[in-house]
């Protein structure tokens, strides 16, 4: 039955518009609003260099090709990576040393929604350490350089 059924998805895809339109969802890295990624070092489904940091790279590449940067306004991109975070946070009942993400994840949104309605600065690119918050002023601005901390 699987077999048929990716058959009759190739089929119709190849009478229709879906694999343009699926094109044009591509993660380009062109960002045209403000944006906040929130992803865990120890990510066992989206590991983090193949995914968060590799659109990480795909937005800077794609804001530096824009005319007129790097004096153009450009929405704002930032990446914070929580040390030991996982995307199945159940995994946490089983490794403690494991960090929840979701705490991260509702800050970030909040730190969005001020920068979008009052202009609110958002913190720089950071590694949120295990036990710690997304901070103004981050200990450790950018990548974390232990993924894995016990």
């Amino acid at each position: 039955m699987c077999g048929s059924s990716a058959s009759s998805l190739t089929a119709r895809l190849s009478v229709s518009d879906v694999g343009a339109q699926l094109d044009a969802f591509a993660t380009t890295g062109l960002i045209q609003k403000p944006l906040i990624t929130v992803a865990g070092t120890e990510d066992s489904l989206l590991p983090i260099d193949h995914h968060a940091r590799a659109y990480a790279r795909a937005v800077a590449a794609s804001l530096a090709a824009q005319p007129g940067y790097p004096h153009r306004p450009q929405p704002a991109y930032r990446l914070y990576e929580v040390q030991n975070g996982n995307h199945i946070e159940s995994y946490k009942n089983l490794l403690p040393a494991l960090e929840y993400i979701l705490p991260h994840a509702q800050t970030a949104f909040d730190l969005l929604v001020g920068n979008v309605e009052h202009g609110s600065a958002l913190p720089p690119d950071q590694c949120i350490p295990r036990g710690g918050a997304i901070a103004a002023g981050p200990a450790e601005p950018g990548h974390c350089a232990a993924l894995f901390v016990p």
